[in-house]
């Protein structure tokens, strides 16, 4: 291919009255080149003299003058036959109709689909022809976006994104609650075992607590737990909860239309471009613990540079009020004839003087704290995480199997009791049923003695209640909290729950 100084000197030899053949031998260049070059400069200099509109006497200028294009060639396609391209328009045209009908959704045609569908109905043509050419249709249909502009303190934008991991050897699911601010670009990310109310308000406060501060509109879609309903008009409904919070913190909601993740662009690019980046090729962990620390780690890391830019926006957040807002979910329930309640579809245990009672519960990410009518707290249980799980604590069923002895050696109390409590029964009590429920009743469970017989037996780990208390240090919760899963913790070594977790799920 010639340059443009070649070019230059052919238009020029061409105007000397030197004949193609003449150029072709002195340049060394083929004659039909020659021929081409000099046949374009004749059409663009005759379409110019009688050409009156300046836009294209500036474009006819440019080709005269523009360095030479080689132009490409297209091989025609000769398996994309007539019948071929009139299947493909068909089905083009069923998913464009499908889209006027139920306007936006998720259910669009691919070029995968769109080949596996041609191939069933007999086409012989391969994938990548039938992806160049859905290309080219989509590319006549692109869509365009409207580059925004935010102030400091306006906006930040919240969802949820599911990432997979192996947990020792388990494959399991956490849901990333990922809250961006579009202004300096830095994400605030923590990870639940689920999308449930609780976890929902915890990282809306775990967030305004991390920026210290409130900003003025928050930006969600039409998940569950921001909207109840519904209603005339494309109105929306809050949920209770999320009112409350707006309420008490002084954000203003507002969500996507339906299917428009693209109104909160950033926070949807954010929570994929996190997963991907952090989880892509570490995937693999030891402990669920080890988990939570290399995501926070990458976090901070991910956020560094725009530290600068975040210290500046805190200034125009709205300030925080005194005392963080009450994560509980209050909830009225009634015990069945086992002296169990139901909530979220799991079973906890009150004691059983409470049958057939109406209780008070108040449901928090991690534990259940159990009221009476005169709001005196009468049991605390960790969350259970499935559904028909049961939460047992033997000692609500003292009482009632003091006049029933012989049922606690097959009671489901005793089968989930913990064991450091089946060991002691089996080994001192098996013959002495009524001893051993005397025993339960005069023994302290934040008892160090039990605590340390546990650890002898083999049957406590005591890494797992330190690690509760250390990780208290580090983290700012109210000090009801940190009593409250204090308590837990250690209630939960001794009478056979899992532990309060020292993370976010």
């Amino acid at each position: 291919m010639i340059i443009i100084i070649q070019k230059n000197e052919i238009i020029v030899r061409h105007k000397n009255g030197q004949s193609k053949s003449f150029i072709a031998k002195e340049m060394g260049i083929a004659r039909n080149t020659v021929k081409a070059y000099i046949k374009e400069y004749e059409l663009l200099t005759k379409n110019l003299s009688t050409e009156k509109d300046k836009t294209k006497i500036v474009v006819m200028q440019e080709l005269i003058c523009c360095k030479p294009i080689r132009k490409q060639y297209v091989k025609p396609c000769s398996v994309f036959t007539e019948a071929l391209k009139q299947r493909f328009n068909e089905l083009i045209k069923i998913d464009e109709e499908r889209n006027m009908v139920l306007g936006k959704n998720k259910q669009q045609l691919t070029a995968a689909l769109l080949y596996r569908s041609l191939v069933q109905e007999g086409f012989k043509v391969g994938e990548t022809t039938i992806r160049r050419y859905f290309g080219d249709y989509k590319q006549k249909h692109k869509e365009c976006f409207i580059k925004q502009f935010y102030e400091y303190g306006d906006v930040a934008q919240y969802d949820f994104h599911q990432i997979k991991v192996m947990i020792d050897g388990t494959i399991m699911v956490f849901h990333q609650a990922t809250i961006s601010i579009p202004k300096c670009n830095i994400i605030f990310g923590l990870l639940y075992k689920n999308e449930r109310m609780e976890s929902f308000i915890d990282s809306l406060v775990q967030f305004f607590h991390f920026c210290k501060g409130v900003f003025k509109t928050l930006v969600f879609d039409n998940m569950s737990n921001v909207i109840k309903r519904f209603v005339y008009k494309k109105d929306k409904e809050y949920t209770d909860e999320l009112v409350k919070l707006s309420n008490y913190y002084g954000f203003q909601i507002q969500t996507c239309n339906p299917y428009s993740g693209n109104e909160k662009g950033h926070v949807e690019n954010s929570g994929k471009v996190i997963r991907r980046d952090f989880f892509s090729l570490n995937y693999k962990f030891d402990r669920v613990e080890d988990l939570y620390l290399y995501y926070e780690r990458e976090l901070e890391k991910r956020n560094a540079p725009f530290m600068d830019e975040f210290v500046k926006e805190q200034k125009y957040l709205l300030p925080l009020p005194t005392h963080p807002f009450e994560l509980g979910r209050l909830q009225y329930a009634k015990a069945n004839s086992f002296s169990l309640i139901s909530i979220d579809g799991s079973f906890y245990s009150v004691p059983d003087k409470y049958v057939e009672k109406r209780v008070t519960c108040n449901i928090y990410r991690d534990f259940i704290m159990v009221y009476d009518d005169k709001m005196n707290l009468i049991a605390e249980h960790n969350i259970k995480d499935g559904k028909g799980e049961y939460s047992i604590n033997i000692k609500h069923y003292i009482d009632t199997l003091l006049k029933k002895p012989k049922a606690l050696k097959n009671s489901y109390a005793l089968k989930q009791a913990p064991e450091i409590l089946q060991t002691i029964y089996t080994k001192y009590f098996s013959t002495k049923p009524r001893e051993f429920l005397h025993f339960l009743m005069d023994t302290d469970a934040f008892n160090d003695d039990l605590y340390e017989l546990g650890i002898e037996m083999g049957v406590i780990k005591k890494s797992k209640y330190r690690r509760t208390i250390e990780y208290l240090n580090r983290k700012d919760y109210s000090d009801i909290d940190k009593t409250s899963i204090k308590q837990l913790a250690y209630t939960s070594n001794v009478f056979g729950q899992e532990g309060v977790s020292d993370e976010k799920y």
